[in-house]
């Protein structure tokens, strides 16, 4: 069940971050990757408004710059492109695409 307005974003986002975090440590130091953080690196490429629709809907440049972001962001070296996508996915997984009223 959606629930109504954008009451679901701060779970939405806490949990993305959280994804984010297991799926781009390593190469991103662990101790840095916090939930709010991966938060950041995705708003900088998907926007500040991200749902799981324009989540899904990141082109492959836009994936290889979120790669290339978490690198630069965390001041180490990219995860794989690999990852983001696994991020993605179970990101997906938790929240598909239209169970959010979006």
């Amino acid at each position: 069940m959606a629930r109504s307005g954008e009451e679901w974003r701060p779970d939405f986002e806490v949990g993305m971050g959280e994804i984010f975090g297991e799926f781009v440590s390593p190469p991103v130091p662990s101790g840095d990757a916090s939930p709010h953080e991966c938060c950041e690196v995705i708003w900088s490429v998907a926007g500040r408004s991200v749902t799981p629709r324009s989540l899904a809907a990141l082109k492959d440049a836009q994936i290889v710059a979120l790669s290339q972001k978490f690198g630069e962001y965390f001041e180490s070296q990219s995860p794989s492109v690999e990852k983001i996508k696994e991020a993605i996915a179970r990101t997906l997984a938790a929240w598909p695409v239209g169970s959010l009223d979006e």
